[in-house]
């Protein structure tokens, strides 16, 4: 790609040779086109500069024409800083003389609802690479070049570096640059697309990802036309062994109608965006800072698995104990060291406290600093680690060694950050390497936060040949989970049970709800996560009764073969909420009763939800059941009473490791439950 840049559409937008701006006041500083051409003069363009006005510009490094036609040969770039009536006829004459692309600042076209005169300007467009119009241009630093009127340009800034900005916002573009900036990590691309007229996000992320200098690709997205080319962009990237952080607009309403009103850009679904950056490894984040820690976690090749291993390495047991805790609740695993590892380990003798993950190096590391260079290379070389985290407290007597450890962690292969704790001031600044050493543990985890993905969770059914299976021991199902919870007092809808479809429906004639719309489940204890599993009908009329019952019976059958398997059909009942109740004997802390928001929000882990440990006071009662009565609308009356008797079931049996259930639906007389989820616990653990 690279041989064949000088060919490429955009090789004139991103490196011309020679610049017409359009729309240049010869008296008026602060207009587009003047702060566009003193900005390239400032920025150290070194090609040809034309100014295009009524007036000409006294400066002896540029020529002043009065329109495009005046010039003997046609320049490489043409800058539009016109009102948008008269960007159309600049265009056309731009066009005429063969110039190959263009810049359009002009605003008041489809973004302010004017599709009519956007249509005219691509007309007048033709073949050209246009970007706009209603943007903020673009920026190559590498080649001079600052298209553009932001007074951020103006500022000091760091080197170039290996970023690529692309933004549907122009002024947000450049606050994501100064963000990287500050974070010393400089930028050497910036496009801003604008209504992407001609240019997509696409067309300009195809040319970018395939430059040399650019290992990060930025994108701020406010709508994706072109799904498919952002697929190929996160496919592309990942095979070239570069890295593309989105920042999304368009997860909220509010979101989505800024969008609608700046760029003109409809917001996609952010679901589907979101299913499609994780498919395509494009890591997509919600916040600008998050954006700075994942374009930061981009130097470190930090493509890391579903559920990565890391290696804590630290002189602190705490630390080394919060660090593994932090990973853990995100995804990641600390696991023990293989015995080659820790033969390695060993020889090298610098482990004093522990070697086992986190490993502890005790508090006279100090005496051994020569040899953690060694230490940190075993672990790069563990095929069983994909990260590594080395934490280091103070090191004002050993300054110059803690500078070698941090230079060590940059080279190592695997993905490795040096937490410098508490380093002495400035130092972790001069130590120049951003994405490599970090002052704190907070810091670690908001850097880490986007790259650590946790494991896939998609529930699969016990394997119908292991007849040794813990679910088959262990858990009770609803058919029978269902009756124990009646007993104790706790409302459950009726069903029925039958072990073929047809005998569904013979069970179901049989009863007064026949006519009633239902919901229709397979009942097995090898599959317990039946949702998941696809055998969960709702909504279902008695003339479906028996196709949605086969669906069910066939697909429990490719999972698995259990005698014991049951057809089950409630009658669907309408309600206004969803709550969840259930208890987990914890060998720690005891007995706890959580309650919290019931059906798919249960495993949110941002769902309101609320926990008391056994014992409890009746106030601990009464407390909860009014707190979930306020959140989610139901009977505090019956809460408690439902609260009341799980406790009086845990009692009654203490085989009973975990109930589940989810949901109870919230009605007018009180809450009901329609599912239900017992485990024993094993017979050696009680």
């Amino acid at each position: 790609m690279p041989d064949s840049f000088p060919s490429h559409r955009l090789h004139s937008l991103f490196e011309p040779k020679s610049i017409a701006v359009v729309g240049v006041s010869a008296t008026q500083p602060l207009s587009w086109g003047r702060l566009t051409l003193d900005r390239l003069l400032e920025c150290g363009f070194s090609g040809e500069l034309v100014a295009v006005g009524r007036q000409p510009v006294e400066s002896p490094s540029v020529v002043s024409v009065r329109s495009l036609s005046e010039l003997s040969a046609p320049p490489d770039l043409v800058v539009v800083a016109t009102p948008a009536e008269a960007a159309p006829g600049v265009l056309a004459e731009a066009n005429a003389i063969g110039v190959g692309a263009a810049v359009v600042f002009s605003a008041g076209f489809s973004e302010a609802g004017d599709t009519l005169r956007e249509q005219r300007l691509r007309g007048a467009a033709g073949d050209m690479a246009v970007l706009g119009p209603n943007c903020l241009g673009l920026v190559n630093h590498a080649a001079g070049i600052q298209l553009s009127t932001s007074g951020f340009l103006g500022r000091p800034r760091c080197a170039e570096g290996p970023v690529a900005i692309i933004t549907q916002s122009g002024a947000l573009g450049f606050v994501l640059a100064d963000l990287l900036e500050k974070a010393e990590i400089g930028y050497t691309y910036y496009a801003s697309v604008g209504n992407e007229m001609c240019l997509t996000t696409a067309d300009l992320e195809g040319y970018l990802v395939e430059r040399p200098e650019v290992e990060t690709i930025v994108l701020y997205l406010e709508g994706v036309r072109d799904a498919a080319g952002l697929r190929e962009l996160g496919e592309r990237a990942r095979a070239l062994g570069k890295s593309v952080v989105a920042l999304a607009v368009g997860s909220s309403e509010g979101g989505r109608r800024s969008a609608l009103s700046h760029t003109a850009a409809v917001a996609g679904d952010y679901t589907l965006l979101s299913a499609l950056c994780r498919q395509a490894g494009i890591l997509l984040v919600r916040t600008d800072d998050e954006l700075v820690d994942a374009v930061l976690c981009g130097p470190k090749g930090c493509r890391l698995p579903e559920s990565p291993a890391f290696a804590v390495l630290t002189m602190s047991g705490g630390a080394g104990g919060v660090l593994a805790d932090s990973l853990t609740t995100m995804g990641a695993r600390i696991p023990a060291l293989s015995e080659p590892t820790r033969r390695r380990i060993a020889g090298i003798g610098t482990v004093e406290a522990g070697d086992l993950n986190p490993i502890d190096l005790g508090g006279n590391f100090f005496r051994s600093l020569d040899s953690f260079h060694a230490l940190i290379r075993v672990l790069d070389d563990a095929d069983e680690i994909d990260a590594v985290v080395v934490y280091l407290t103070f090191g004002d007597y050993f300054v110059d060694k803690f500078r070698d450890i941090a230079e060590t962690c940059a080279a190592t292969a695997t993905p490795t950050w040096f937490i410098w704790a508490g380093a002495p001031e400035g130092e972790i600044t001069r130590s120049r390497r951003p994405e490599t050493v970090i002052p704190s543990i907070g810091a670690f985890v908001r850097r880490t936060s986007t790259a650590v993905r946790p494991a896939s969770t998609k529930p699969v059914a016990q394997d119908p040949d292991d007849q040794h299976s813990p679910a088959l021991r262990t858990v009770l199902t609803e058919l029978h989970a269902a009756p124990v919870l009646i007993d104790a007092g706790i409302r459950h809808v009726p069903m029925v049970a039958a072990t073929t479809p047809e005998g569904i429906v013979t069970a179901v004639d049989d009863t007064d709800w026949a006519g009633a719309r239902m919901v229709v489940k397979g009942d097995s204890r090898r599959a317990p996560h039946r949702a998941d599993l696809g055998l969960l009908r709702i909504d279902i009329t008695r003339a479906d009764l028996l196709s949605a019952a086969a669906e069910i019976h066939d697909r429990r059958n490719e999972f698995c073969d259990d005698s014991e398997a049951r057809l089950v059909a409630q009658p669907f009942l309408e309600h206004r909420g969803e709550i969840a109740l259930g208890a987990v004997r914890d060998p720690v802390y005891g007995t706890a009763v959580v309650l919290g928001a019931g059906g798919a929000r249960a495993e949110d882990r941002s769902a309101p939800r609320r926990t008391i440990l056994l014992p409890a006071t009746t106030e601990d009662i009464d407390g909860l059941a009014t707190w979930a009565g306020a959140e989610f609308d139901c009977d505090a009356a019956s809460t408690a009473g439902a609260i009341r008797s799980l406790i009086a079931v845990l009692r009654d049996h203490p085989e009973y490791r975990e109930i589940d259930i989810n949901p109870l639906c919230v009605v007018d007389d009180g809450i009901v439950a329609v599912d239900a989820l017992i485990t024993l616990a094993d017979n050696d653990t009680h």
